[in-house]
């Protein structure tokens, strides 16, 4: 399969948009640990950091494979 730069170009605006709704739940979480809730929010601010990263890596080998994991 070809590269395509549209798909490239909807893949960088697709993993933008993740990141910062999860960078929305990042700064909740941190609130949570200026409560208290210092093991709670740590967990939370990892899980989402790795969903970022997660999201990124799965998007970027689509672009580059022309694979959805999804549509299995």
């Amino acid at each position: 399969m070809s590269f395509n730069p549209k798909d490239a170009l909807d893949a960088v605006r697709d993993i933008a948009t993740n990141a910062v709704e999860k960078a929305s739940d990042i700064v909740e979480n941190a609130a949570d640990i200026i409560r208290g809730d210092i093991k709670g929010g740590t967990s939370a601010i990892v899980a989402n950091s790795i969903d970022i990263a997660t999201h990124a890596v799965d998007r970027t080998k689509e672009v580059f494979t022309g694979e959805d994991d999804d549509e299995d």
